[in-house]
C-alpha cells in the first residue's frame, strides 16, 4: 500500500480573530475578568481549558511576533479562546487557553495549583456548573490534586466519541458487529475503558499496546499481528502521525479512525478514513480551536455539557452514552479526502 507524503490533510489555518483575541485577553486579563461576570446574564454552563497538543497550537493562539512575551504572561493564567454556542436555550461554554503544555503539567504542581484556582474563580465569576480540560490533562492535573466537582474527567465523553463514532462506521458500511475487529492502538486509561465499550455492544475489540522509542512509535509482533488483521483502527498514539509508518500494514478493507491530538495530516490513500469528531446543532466553537473544525465538539466537552445540561455526574457509561444520544449528540463520520 502506498502513500504520498506530500499530500497532506490541511489543519492549521490561520484564524487572526484568534489571535487577536489571545493578544487581548492576555494584556487586559483583569478587564476580561471582570467582563465574565456577564457570563451569568450569557448562562454560561461550562468552561473548557485547552493547552498546546504541538507548536503549531501555540502559534494559532498568539500572533507570531508577540509570544516571546505573550507565552510567559499567560503561564498558569487560564485566558479567554472563545465561546461555544448551544443552541439550545440550555447555555453555553467559554473556551480558555493555556500556554503550558503536558510535560509541565507532569512537573510542576505549583503550576497545576495556579490553573485549578484560577479556573475555580472564573467558574464562580461566570456561574458555570462544570470545568473541563482537553486531552490528558485531566490525568496529569489529578496527580497533583484532588479532581471533583466542577472539575469534569471527560474519559465517558471521550469513549462516546470514538465508541459512537466505530457504531456509525460500522453502519454505513454494512459491518457485522460480531464479525468486526475492531483495534485500539495506544491502550491507556481511555482505550481500556473504549475496549469494554466496545465489547459491551457485541464487538470484537482488542488492544494494541505502544512503545515510544526515540519519539518513534514501536509495536510488537503480536500488535503487528492484531493491527493486520483489524476491520477498524482506532488511533490514539501520542500523535495521529505516529500510524503513517504502519499504512503498509494495514488490510486493503481496513478503516481508520482517528482518535490522536495533534492528528493525522498524512492521508491514508486507498484506506477509508474517519476523524472522530461529535457535533450536535447549533453547537460551534467561535472561533474554532486549532486544528479543528467550529462544529466539532471534543469528548471532554461533550461530557461537561452533558453533567452541565442533565445534572447528573455519577452515570455509567452506557447511561451516559443513552443521554448523549437524547441531548442531540451524534458523531459527524469526517473524511478529510
Amino acid at each position: 500500500m502506498e502513500y504520498c507524503e506530500g499530500e497532506v490533510i490541511a489543519i492549521y489555518r490561520k484564524k487572526w480573530s484568534r489571535q487577536f483575541l489571545g493578544f487581548i485577553a492576555v494584556t487586559m486579563r483583569w478587564p476580561m475578568l471582570f467582563l465574565l461576570t456577564l457570563g451569568r446574564l450569557l448562562k454560561i454552563n461550562c468552561i473548557f481549558t485547552v493547552y498546546p497538543g504541538s507548536q503549531k497550537d501555540v502559534d494559532g493562539y498568539f500572533p507570531s511576533g508577540f509570544k516571546w512575551f505573550l507565552k510567559p504572561a499567560a503561564s498558569g493564567k487560564p485566558f479567554v479562546a472563545g465561546v461555544i454556542t448551544t443552541g439550545n436555550g440550555l447555555g453555553r461554554g467559554l473556551v480558555l487557553a493555556v500556554p503550558n503544555t503536558v510535560d509541565q503539567f507532569k512537573a510542576d504542581k505549583e503550576l497545576v495549583g495556579s490553573i485549578m484556582k484560577n479556573l475555580k474563580l472564573t467558574k464562580t465569576l461566570t456561574g458555570a456548573k462544570t470545568i473541563a480540560i482537553a486531552g490528558q490533562g485531566p490525568r496529569f492535573f489529578k496527580s497533583h490534586f484532588p479532581y471533583e466537582q466542577p472539575f469534569v474527567y471527560g474519559l465517558k465523553g471521550r469513549v462516546f466519541a470514538v465508541v459512537e463514532t466505530v457504531e456509525q462506521t460500522a453502519g454505513r458500511h454494512g459491518l457485522v458487529k460480531s464479525e468486526t475487529t475492531v483495534a485500539i492502538l495506544g491502550v491507556g486509561e481511555i482505550g481500556a475503558a473504549i475496549i469494554a465499550n466496545l465489547k459491551e455492544k457485541g464487538y470484537r475489540a482488542a488492544g494494541i499496546d505502544i512503545r515510544i522509542a526515540e519519539g518513534r512509535v514501536e509495536i510488537s509482533s503480536e500488535g503487528m499481528e492484531t493491527l493486520r488483521h483489524a476491520d477498524l483502527v482506532v488511533v490514539q498514539t501520542p500523535r495521529g502521525d505516529d500510524v503513517v509508518p504502519y499504512y503498509e500494514n494495514l488490510k486493503k478493507t481496513a478503516i481508520l479512525i482517528d482518535d490522536a491530538h495533534p492528528r493525522i495530516t498524512v492521508r491514508p490513500g486507498e484506506v477509508k478514513f474517519y476523524k472522530v469528531a461529535i457535533g450536535r446543532a447549533g453547537v460551534e466553537f467561535k472561533p474554532p480551536l486549532p486544528g479543528y473544525e467550529k462544529y466539532w465538539i471534543p469528548g471532554c466537552v461533550q461530557e461537561s455539557l452533558v453533567v452541565a445540561e442533565s445534572g447528573k455526574v455519577d452515570m455509567s457509561q452506557e447511561d451516559f452514552n443513552k443521554r448523549s444520544k437524547e441531548l442531540g449528540f451524534f458523531a459527524h463520520l469526517v473524511d478529510d479526502r
